[in-house]
């Protein structure tokens, strides 16, 4: 199909009224979760531990689990309601109940009640439960097929740079005795400006405005993974796509310690390490658009993959080469080619992870019947929060009870990742074949 020339780039995108509002109403959305979740953790673990004599590690994994949580309980009301309402006026109602979340959390934050900030960081999750969705379902109806994986490529970019950002920001600001006052200002002034931009998504109309939502959460959740199981080749991509947030939650959770324990660096070389991958995922997938050779870039998830096992065992094989001083900062690793070439492994896999994303989540909007596509989306999200839990859980019994490096750790990933591959060779062969002819020159004929 003709498309007009450079319809599709990220830049029109943005400046498109179709996209541009629902943009900044995602990443202020997700900046806001990851500035409020960051803070808690920082409060647990310089004050409320201390004074309420708790344990560091019980409360942080506590607030950990109460950021999940919520996609594992919800995800299935979310995605029947993302089917039933017009989109746009659910997406309003949403950033309305985040704005009366921030204006409790800037009070707890600042009389640091801890009980009631737990409390509401669950409450916030589920609002971020509810919206996801939304997100992925309704580029279908606002872009065109072929701007698909642009968009895609714009939403994983903006999540990831909120992420980072919220992380970052947050460790920051709150050292400062200043810091929970700034702190309560931003997460009410973004609320507020994520609905105001929220005001400016153009309709979605309903596709499925018979349907009557089942409110039971564990039946719901039974009753959709049910329907979309049996498809073949859904369930190729929910476990795929689940499989990204297992190894992206992988490094992301473990690259502190790695830079403190491994490197022997400081903040700076966590925050610089963190920076590395963010900035690689959201780079590969704003790349997806420029590599693509069909609409959906089908032949970027084998290559997604084949580099990041490549970057994987590198930065595994990279690790004992740098030496730091205990406490050196970022700029004493990137004094070290071993520093510069851990940075640039780090990007690779970030930019591996952007690669294998974007089209897996094409091939959901592709794949799905436009009725049921919010549900589908739905169960992925279940299971990409099962394969954190799993991530969680791998990382707390190898580096915990059988006493692993992280080093060692991160093989394990690389070679799950090259057996990952395996199976997408196996089961889309087709796509590998297209990989193959995206490096060899003849493809270029």
């Amino acid at each position: 199909m003709h498309h007009p020339q450079g319809d599709d780039t990220p830049a029109r995108l943005l400046r498109s009224p179709r996209f541009g509002p629902f943009f900044v109403t995602l990443f202020l959305g997700t900046f806001n979760d990851n500035l409020f979740k960051n803070t808690l953790i920082l409060m647990v673990v310089y004050q409320a531990a201390t004074q309420q004599g708790g344990n560091v590690n019980q409360l942080t994994n506590l607030a950990a689990a109460l950021f999940i949580l919520p996609y594992l309980l919800f995800s299935a009301i979310a995605g029947q309601l993302a089917d039933r309402w017009e989109k746009s006026r659910l997406i309003r109602s949403l950033k309305l109940v985040e704005v009366a979340l921030m204006l409790l959390t800037a009070q707890a934050l600042l009389s640091h009640n801890l009980t009631l900030l737990m409390v509401l960081l669950f409450l916030m999750a589920t609002q971020s439960a509810v919206f996801s969705p939304i997100k992925f379902s309704l580029i279908p109806q606002h872009l065109e097929r072929w701007q698909w994986v642009s968009g895609n490529g714009l939403v994983e970019a903006g999540t990831f740079a909120a992420i980072l950002l919220g992380t970052l920001i947050a460790g920051l600001i709150y050292p400062h005795a200043w810091g929970m006052a700034l702190v309560s200002a931003l997460i009410v002034i973004q609320a507020l400006a994520g609905w105001l931009a929220a005001r400016h998504i153009p309709p979605a109309p309903s596709i499925a405005p018979e349907l009557q939502p089942d409110w039971n959460p564990l039946r719901a959740s039974i009753r959709l993974i049910g329907n979309y199981w049996s498809s073949p080749r859904l369930r190729l991509l929910i476990l795929f796509n689940a499989w990204f947030w297992f190894v992206g939650a992988s490094y992301l959770t473990q690259i502190p310690n790695f830079a403190r324990s491994v490197l022997g660096g400081n903040a700076t070389c966590v925050s610089w390490l963190l920076a590395c991958l963010t900035i690689g995922i959201g780079l590969g997938s704003l790349g997806c658009s420029r590599l693509k050779r069909d609409r959906y870039g089908r032949e970027m998830p084998c290559l997604g993959l084949a580099l990041m096992v490549l970057a994987g065992l590198d930065l595994v094989w990279a690790s004992p080469a740098l030496q730091l001083a205990a406490g050196d900062g970022m700029i004493e690793l990137l004094r070290q080619l071993s520093g510069w070439r851990i940075s640039v492994d780090l990007v690779l896999i970030g930019v591996a992870g952007g690669l294998f994303i974007v089209p897996l989540c094409t091939q959901f909007q592709a794949w799905t019947d436009g009725r049921d596509r919010a549900r589908v989306f739905a169960v992925s999200n279940i299971f990409n929060a099962l394969f954190m839990v799993v991530s969680a859980l791998a990382g707390f019994v190898l580096l915990g009870n059988a006493n692993w490096s992280i080093p060692q750790f991160f093989l394990l990933i690389a070679l799950l990742n090259l057996a990952a591959l395996a199976l997408l060779v196996r089961f889309r062969p087709h796509w590998a074949a297209a990989s193959l002819l995206r490096l060899w020159p003849a493809g270029k004929r």
